[in-house]
């Protein structure tokens, strides 16, 4: 089950959210929520959740900054950006930053669940190319990196 945080300073968005969603019927954990990017970036030192959910537009911290500032000490974290209509300049940042996933506001669940389908996947495949890479007995070849090699099997005794 992968770990979600949610970041947003709207107390109907967060708690909506939080509380009306079935997360785990979608294999989510919801490991907790923050109001702004400051309770935000000590939930994920604390929770070390896999995906986080965050509004750009935030008091004291906001959104951009707590992207930045995750991915320097964790860049695996994956985040879903909130974004308003207009708010194009910080969306344009978030993109900047390898944030590939958006949901403009007022959304609605199925939304939501669609865009975390999307991102459970992605953690699912980066998963099993690390599995393949963690794997000591795995060949370092262009295989082990799901490229489409054809493998050779050579017979004994069928050439000198």
């Amino acid at each position: 089950m992968y770990k979600l945080l949610i970041v947003d300073d709207e107390d109907v968005e967060r708690e909506g959210m939080a509380d009306f969603i079935q997360w785990e019927k979608y294999g989510i954990s919801l490991a907790g929520t923050a109001w702004n990017g400051v309770e935000g970036y000590e939930e994920i030192q604390n929770q070390m959740p896999d995906i986080v959910i965050t509004d750009i537009k935030m008091p004291v911290m906001n959104g951009i900054e707590l992207i930045r500032k995750t991915r320097e000490d964790f860049p695996d974290i994956v985040f879903i950006v909130l974004s308003g209509y207009g708010e194009y300049e910080y969306t344009s940042r978030a993109m900047e930053l390898g944030v590939r996933h958006y949901i403009l506001k007022p959304c609605d669940e199925a939304k939501i669940v669609e865009v975390i389908g999307k991102v459970t996947e992605e953690l699912k495949v980066r998963e099993e190319k690390r599995g393949r890479y963690a794997d000591p007995g795995q060949a370092a070849g262009p295989e082990s990196q799901g490229a489409d090699v054809p493998q050779c099997a050579v017979e004994p005794g069928r050439y000198p």
